[in-house]
């Protein structure tokens, strides 16, 4: 009993860090994106938003590649050489951003040849040279996860979120704040960051640099064997979240686009919020599955969905109620007319927290292969709705294009889980 409790303690000690790294790396996105919204024209933060929503594209395959794999792989195959295994995963990971990156930046020097004048160039030029830094920081987080130091993952979160807010600052004062400097600024500060865990995790030091080694290519394969499945996942994703983004800057400009953005920021700070308290109960719901408690871990999964659905649901009338003042307090007024969407994407989270639950349960059950089917239905709907409800209804349409993506999304995941019984 004394063990069990000391074991429980612990536990909730590192879910307790976990869940502060998290908030410190959400708050990270929050708070860049708000200070760009409010101090560039909207224009220009549309510019910003494009390339941005273009990142997190990218960073989904990252994550099934190589966030994904390390995270099961590295406990399971490689705890007792997991230095030499980082090494790998960090060459892997040079060589397929890198090559990713380099990519971008041919395209965003293409463009400036073809258009020098427009903001998007200097933001997909900027992306391409902050892609690799930014999601080596992401790697180098997911590594303390995996050596069970989540302190140290909140070092380098913390770390980031000052630097880049400092020297946002300092950019905006120095009137060199563009696109362009941001995704540098950002590039910079996650170079630093991964820099300082790597050096803290001592995956470069004396004995671990020369124990075990494996080579990049077969822990590449390993990593293809087991991602290769969600691949589909992180295509078509994007298209339900971030495809609107696309669409508003197609039909209706940047300037539209960065309104969008903008008026969805506060839905996005709750989502990722509920998106990381389902993570954070997935080992238990994992652990009930593991004991063959079915019934246990169905009631659990329940009973957070109904719980991260009714804090939603208030942050949703909150927003219903106060939109005009928020919008005041965050943009000074910028965006005043437009503030009506905030209510309208603030029903993404509530169907998010709807169907948090049972999709963690699934993911416990070890069938992975609902978030591919549920994509599947909801990124041509999402992709569809879009397209027509934009020419109709312009930012309005795209708001309710994104909440009808996420609700298709959340009604597949949970007749899923309906059918397991």
């Amino acid at each position: 009993m004394p063990f069990e409790r000391e074991r429980l303690l612990v536990w909730g000690r590192l879910s307790a860090l976990s869940l502060v790294d998290q908030s410190l790396a959400s708050s990270a996105g929050f708070v860049v994106n708000l200070l760009l919204a409010r101090w560039m024209a909207p224009e220009v933060y549309g510019a910003f938003a494009v390339a941005f929503a273009g990142f997190l594209f990218v960073s989904g395959f990252h994550n099934v590649l190589l966030l994904e794999p390390t995270s099961v792989m590295g406990p399971s195959r490689y705890l007792g050489s997991l230095p030499a295994y980082f090494r790998s995963q960090i060459a892997v990971h040079g060589i397929l951003v890198g090559a990713l990156s380099g990519v971008l930046f041919v395209a965003g020097l293409i463009l400036w040849k073809k258009a020098p004048g427009i903001h998007l160039t200097g933001a997909v030029l900027g992306g391409g040279l902050a892609l690799p830094f930014l999601l080596l920081a992401w790697l180098a987080r997911r590594m303390c996860y995996v050596m069970r130091r989540p302190g140290l993952a909140i070092q380098g979160s913390a770390f980031y979120l000052g630097s880049v807010v400092a020297g946002l600052f300092v950019l905006a004062y120095l009137g060199l704040l563009n696109p362009f400097s941001a995704f540098v600024l950002m590039g910079f500060g996650g170079l630093v960051s991964a820099g300082l865990l790597v050096l803290r995790l001592g995956l470069f030091e004396g004995n671990s640099a020369g124990g075990t080694r494996f080579r990049w290519f077969p822990i590449l394969q390993e990593n293809w064997k087991y991602g290769r499945w969600l691949i589909g996942s992180a295509l078509l994703n994007p298209a339900v979240s971030q495809g609107q983004v696309f669409f508003i800057a197609a039909f209706l400009g940047l300037g539209a686009a960065g309104v969008l953005r903008a008026m969805q920021l506060p839905s996005l700070l709750i989502t990722q919020a509920i998106t990381a308290t389902g993570l954070l109960f997935l080992p238990v719901l994992s652990g009930a599955y593991g004991r063959g408690a079915i019934a246990d871990m169905r009631h659990k999964a329940m009973l957070l969905s109904v719980a991260l659905a009714g804090i939603s649901l208030c942050f949703a009338a909150c927003l219903a109620i106060f939109s005009s003042r928020l919008e005041q307090v965050l943009f000074g007024g910028k965006y005043a007319a437009s503030a009506g969407l905030m209510p309208i994407l603030a029903l993404v989270p509530v169907v998010s927290a709807i169907s948090i639950g049972y999709s963690m349960a699934l993911r416990a059950s070890q069938k992975p292969q609902f978030d591919l089917l549920a994509n599947l239905v909801a990124a041509p709907v999402a992709l569809l709705s879009a397209f027509f409800f934009i020419g109709r209804w312009g930012l309005g349409g795209a708001a309710s294009s994104m909440l009808l993506g996420f609700l298709t999304l959340g009604a597949v995941t949970i007749v899923w889980f309906l059918k397991g019984k």
